[in-house]
């Protein structure tokens, strides 16, 4: 009776924590989500960087401003806040009534993996009001 508790024992002991090929398969798991993470954080700090931007010429007073008055008061903050994929000069500003709005359109297109043709695609259509 005693040897069977012994054996048993030992049995339970080897038996605990992660085999090697497991552990490999969880590193292989985390460095492919922080690949993806890696390529498509980026994405969404520009476009988050881009609606701030406007939002901070929004603030001005935008109703006394010509469309070429608000297209340089935001490309001067892209060219601060490093925003490269838009240009002031492609945003679409109008009038409508009651003020003016400006048209984010975009899109931001990233390679996932080098040479496999997979992507990550941000498509930007908005219609943003300026009063």
């Amino acid at each position: 009776m005693r040897a069977f508790t012994l054996i048993e024992r030992r049995a339970n002991e080897r038996q605990r924590g992660m085999t090697l090929i497991g552990m490999l398969l969880l590193l292989i798991l985390i460095g492919f989500v922080a690949v993806i993470a890696m390529k498509v954080v980026p994405v969404y700090v520009q476009y988050y960087s881009i609606k701030s931007t406007i939002e901070s010429v929004r603030k001005e007073s935008v109703s006394s401003m010509t469309t070429v008055d608000i297209q340089n008061a935001i490309q001067k903050r892209f060219d601060t806040g490093y925003v490269e994929n838009v240009k002031a000069k492609d945003l679409k500003i109008r009038n409508v009534p009651g003020g003016k709005a400006l048209d984010l359109v975009y899109q931001d297109e990233r390679e996932l993996f080098e040479g496999m043709g997979l992507f990550v695609v941000l498509k930007v259509n908005e219609v943003i009001p300026l009063q």
